[in-house]
């Protein structure tokens, strides 16, 4: 039997016993662990990531689970720890060490290398892997269950990424000194796997941290158990749509971190997009002034602007051939890292630069993105300006970095904020902008007429589209309130003949609003580019086909209801009659407004 080691000079500030194991290697990097046990004194020792300043400003590829559930923990997990008549368990915390620059919230950039020795400290030899200055781990050779962490406070942290709502519950238990139970929680010992990670043996250059990090807790929250859509989204780097998805945002983002007079103002703000994917009691809670999911905007990749990942469609849209560097990730359908290095500098040249173009001039979002910098900049010369700062730092990142002192003030400025965003976007954004149907059709028209004929770039496109979707839009084709003039063109196309709304799925616009506003732009957006001046003609009957099907699909649910008294027998009667009025309403509607593109487009000339 082996007899455990003897006490050693404890060298770090902190230190921790446990069993040592490693895992294969992955992604260019090896990870190994340490399984232990915290008491309740030592939770002080581990941080939640939300913990650390700063860490609502990262990329947003690198959003781990850090909005923790306040009520959740206070009506769930905390009666569960102080039920006296409950069975307490629950899984280990994964926790994890960030390096950090001396005695700061900053995470360092790079991960400090790996070294691997041994050691000798008195009698007793060690094999260790050390990040030296930050921590190490080692153990006795051959016998992992007596192995040891050590690691300085002042340069690393020990953080949860996963069980943060465990681990806030505990900590809260802990603090409360007069909570039910809380003397036999002394004797507690609560179970954590610190993960950490090295360079593989042919890795040039170390990973980032938080890129490693990320990782750790995609995996953990992905095989492991569901974490909500949104958040799957912005941390995967192996779908291209969902990359495209996150540079979107990330656009942003950035932009918004910047000083307020550094900011291009004309430029989304991170207040557009409902980026967090924050729940509550396992329900969805929406961000006050935004108008675009991070979901929506990866379906607008999938079924409008690229296709699917990996298939044929998607190849094609972003310009990939055999030679290309991508070309190996569509053959084996999967994307590694230098692949998504690759992606994301070729969304940035053209792609992103393309959509958020259409986004930003489009007349009601190019309006409300003012109002909301307008909004803001108000609040920037407001007595309570210091407040507002606040507040609207919130309404950006969820967080705010406000002294406990006057939060209550900024709760209280921060509902009002929200109530002027509220005003602001019933004022530009009215019916079917409102809704995702309006830009479902908008960027649906645009991804569609891009591809005829030969892809030309996004950037190109989108100053075209843009000229004629504002044309059609001050022309009030998309206004579907009772009085429109132009109302009645939308009928079984985005609205029912009860004024309800009606195809208003992803896979809808393409017959529906997307083929209108296709036929729409093309007529007020000429001259047609260049591309355009063979096949066009056959390719918008093609078009204006699929709409005039989609309008006699409504008109049949329209008329059927009437023609059943005079055919109360029903049967092929009765559905030869709907079919025959039917058709007869949808292409009178698709007539009269064959009539209204010839009228827009009167006297212009193809480009030449």
């Amino acid at each position: 039997m082996v007899t455990p080691p003897p006490k050693v000079h404890q060298e770090y500030s902190h230190r921790l016993p446990g069993v040592y194991g490693e895992f294969g290697a992955g992604a260019g990097v090896h990870a190994f662990y340490l399984q232990s046990a915290l008491t309740p004194a030592q939770l002080g020792w581990v941080s939640l990531i939300s913990d650390i300043r700063g860490s609502e400003r990262w990329p947003v590829r690198d959003l781990f689970q850090r909005d923790v559930d306040n009520e959740r923990v206070t009506e769930s997990l905390l009666p569960y720890l102080q039920d006296g008549e409950k069975i307490k368990f629950f899984n280990p915390l994964t926790l994890t060490l960030l390096p950090m620059e001396e005695n700061s919230d900053r995470v360092l950039t790079q991960m400090p290398r790996v070294v691997g020795s041994q050691v000798l400290e008195g009698d007793q030899e060690w094999d260790c892997l050390e990040r030296p200055d930050y921590h190490r781990i080692r153990w006795v050779p051959g016998n992992p269950e007596y192995a040891l962490l050590e690691w300085y406070d002042t340069k690393t942290k020990l953080v949860a990424i996963d069980g943060q709502h465990r681990l806030s519950a505990l900590k809260r238990y802990w603090t409360d000194a007069t909570a039910a139970g809380h003397e036999s929680f002394v004797g507690w010992r609560i179970p954590v796997v610190v993960v950490s990670f090295r360079s593989s043996e042919g890795r040039e250059e170390p990973p980032s941290v938080l890129e490693v990090v990320r990782s750790i807790f995609v995996y953990i929250n992905t095989q492991a158990k569901v974490v909500n859509r949104a958040r799957a989204i912005l941390l995967s780097d192996e779908s291209v749509n969902g990359v495209c998805a996150q540079e979107v945002v990330q656009r942003a983002h950035a932009n918004d971190l910047a000083p307020a007079d550094k900011r291009e103002t004309e430029q989304a703000p991170l207040l557009l997009f409902d980026w967090r994917g924050e729940e509550s009691e396992k329900q969805r809670v929406h961000a006050p002034a935004a108008v675009m999911r991070v979901e929506e905007i990866y379906d607008w990749f999938e079924w409008y602007l690229l296709d699917e990942d990996f298939e044929d469609g998607q190849y094609t849209q972003l310009g990939i051939n055999p030679t290309h560097t991508l070309h190996d990730a569509f053959f084996s359908r999967k994307l590694h890292h230098h692949h998504s290095k690759v992606l994301r500098e070729m969304i940035q040249e053209d792609l992103l630069p393309g959509l958020s173009y259409v986004i930003e001039n489009f007349a009601p979002y190019r309006d409300y993105i003012r109002s909301l910098r307008d909004l803001e900049r108000k609040y920037e010369t407001h007595e309570r300006s210091d407040l507002a700062r606040h507040a609207f730092y919130e309404l950006r990142f969820g967080t705010n970095l406000a002294p406990e002192s006057v939060r209550p003030d900024v709760e209280r400025l921060l509902a009002e904020i929200k109530n002027e965003v509220e005003g602001l976007r019933g004022q530009h954004l009215q019916a079917l902008m409102n809704l995702d149907i309006g830009m479902r059709g908008v960027i649906c028209a645009f991804g569609e007429l891009r591809q005829q004929f030969d892809r030309p770039k996004w950037g190109d496109v989108a100053k075209w589209f843009v000229d004629g979707l504002n044309l059609l839009y001050e022309e009030g084709w998309l206004n579907t309130a009772t009085g429109g003039k132009k109302r009645e063109f939308l009928r079984h196309v985005a609205q029912d003949h009860n004024d309800v709304v009606t195809n208003y799925r992803l896979e809808d616009a393409r017959g529906a609003l997307g083929a209108y506003v296709q036929l729409l732009v093309a007529a007020y957006g000429r001259p047609l580019p260049q591309t355009w001046r063979e096949g066009w003609s056959a390719y918008r009957d093609d078009v204006a086909e699929r709409l005039q099907t989609r309008i006699i699909r409504g008109y049949r649910k329209e008329v059927r209801p009437a023609l059943k008294e005079e055919f109360p027998e029903g049967g092929t009667a009765l559905t030869e009659a709907v079919n025959e009025k039917a058709t007869k309403d949808g292409k009178r509607q698709m007539r009269r407004f064959e009539r209204q593109l010839e009228k827009i487009g009167a006297g212009a000339t193809v480009g030449t």
